[in-house]
């Protein structure tokens, strides 16, 4: 990959909106970023292919013409079978046909990869901070089989979708497996628009939906997990703490600590009924446009704290700084409950 690939695809974006902040994004990124574009939209071949096709400027352009048009017919050709082609290379007027057909859905294909590339381009802009720094390449078979899904995205929505999904590769490489991108391209609307619905409760992996909530959206929840989503609707799951020497469980979020005591003022064994994420979905929640802060979700999660019988207390505490497992929160409770 040349040393000034950024202004390549910036050269080579339609937009030109490569950010300006290019020089701030890891090598690696950069590398991964011209692979990615560059097989989704061959500009990057096309324009380190500039140089030897000025090499051919002395031929003339009716034949430069005849030639395109000649292999493109050929490649329509190859892709038929061969008794269909027999007839239609036989045919002028079938041939013609054939090849407006094949070249107008090669066109919108393009154009749809096209936009999902640049939509890649954007988010990989605007989430420059949170990037790995390793220098591998992007998986080739991976880059294959989402190449053939960005193709089909059509709507504005579906290739911000998709590109969200690259940029979040390029960034960090392995981050969506081939089943996600699988079910992503198979998922229906009804089913998406429930997965964002709850996807705001998690903490971590895990969903904490009281008894009653669960039983009136149990055909909802039912139909995420048959996609793949999430377990626990025909099973009942459970967060188990087993720390021996804890006399408090903690559940935690970005923004609140729950400090949860039990009858027996020690939690070993204690269970807390959840929903969990399976990978797909975790993997799929890295893209959605979450509100920061869901008051609805602490309310439901202190619901099923109440159900359990088990909790003696708890207080909920705003978290001032979070730094991996090590958390500063403000001693003074925002809200508490005590098992009377």
């Amino acid at each position: 990959m040349e040393s000034n690939l950024g202004n390549i695809i910036i050269s080579a974006a339609s937009g030109g909106t490569l950010p300006a902040i290019w020089h701030m994004i890891p090598e690696g990124v950069k590398s991964r970023c011209g692979q990615s574009f560059d097989r989704l939209t061959g500009r990057l071949t096309r324009k380190w292919d500039q140089e030897d096709k000025k090499k051919n400027a002395d031929v003339d352009d009716d034949i430069k013409r005849e030639g395109n048009k000649s292999e493109a017919q050929r490649k329509v050709l190859d892709l038929l079978v061969p008794d269909v082609a027999k007839t239609i290379s036989a045919d002028p007027v079938l041939l013609e046909r054939a090849t407006v057909e094949m070249m107008g859905d090669a066109y919108r294909k393009q154009e749809n990869k096209d936009a999902v590339a640049e939509e890649a381009l954007k988010d990989i802009g605007e989430k420059h901070t949170d990037s790995s720094s390793i220098n591998e390449a992007l998986d080739e078979d991976w880059l294959n089989f989402f190449s053939s899904y960005a193709e089909k995205a059509t709507s504005e929505r579906t290739r911000q979708l998709w590109g969200r999904i690259l940029s979040g590769e390029v960034r960090h490489p392995g981050r969506f497996s081939l089943p996600t991108l699988r079910l992503l391209s198979e998922i229906d609307q009804k089913t998406a628009a429930s997965f964002v619905e709850i996807s705001s409760f998690a903490i971590g992996k895990a969903i904490y939906f009281p008894t009653k909530y669960k039983s009136e959206h149990f055909s909802d929840l039912l139909r995420l997990e048959n996609a793949g989503l999430i377990n626990g609707i025909t099973s009942p799951l459970a967060v188990l703490f087993n720390k021996k020497s804890s006399t408090q469980a903690q559940i935690a979020d970005e923004y609140f600590l729950v400090l949860i005591k039990t009858k027996e003022n020690k939690i070993e064994n204690l269970r807390i009924s959840a929903i969990f994420l399976t990978d797909t979905g975790a993997e799929l929640i890295k893209i959605i446009d979450k509100p920061q802060n869901t008051p609805d979700k602490m309310a439901k999660l202190e619901d099923v704290l109440k159900e359990n019988i088990s909790i003696s207390s708890y207080t909920i505490h705003k978290i001032v700084h979070k730094n991996g497992d090590n958390l500063n929160y403000e001693m003074n409770p925002i809200s508490s409950w005590d098992r009377k």
